[in-house]
């Protein structure tokens, strides 16, 4: 072999993992879709957005929380305000990761008139 070879050989090495690393970045990354729940299905959910009405596909059982407490896919409900972590289709469709609901409210706590500090007398 030519040295010119070898020269060309050692570049194209050092090269390829380059290469291999910027065509595994094309995957599409997770986006966040917010939108109001308008229909519930056995493996889906409709979702009114900005954009238009989307499927959101439940097949890859995603991650459902009300806050930071973990929900079964059955307090699903419609009407309810929702994000939606996931991947868009060619067709469309998101492929669910996580489903986020509000958490749910909390009782405020009454405050006390000013000039009682709480105790009995």
């Amino acid at each position: 072999m030519t040295r010119r070879s070898l020269t060309v050989m050692a570049m194209a090495a050092l090269l390829l993992p380059a290469g291999v690393a910027a065509a595994g970045s094309n995957k599409p990354k997770d986006q966040k879709t917010n939108g109001e729940i308008v229909g519930v299905g056995d493996d889906r959910l409709q979702l009114k957005t900005k954009k238009g009405t989307v499927t959101v596909l439940l097949t890859q059982k995603p991650r459902i929380a009300m806050g930071e407490t973990e929900v079964s896919a059955s307090a699903l409900k419609r009407g309810m305000k929702v994000t939606v972590v996931g991947k868009f289709e060619d067709s469309g469709e998101i492929v669910a990761r996580e489903i986020r609901l509000p958490a749910p409210p909390t009782n405020p706590q009454t405050p006390m008139p000013s000039g009682h500090s709480g105790h009995a007398h």
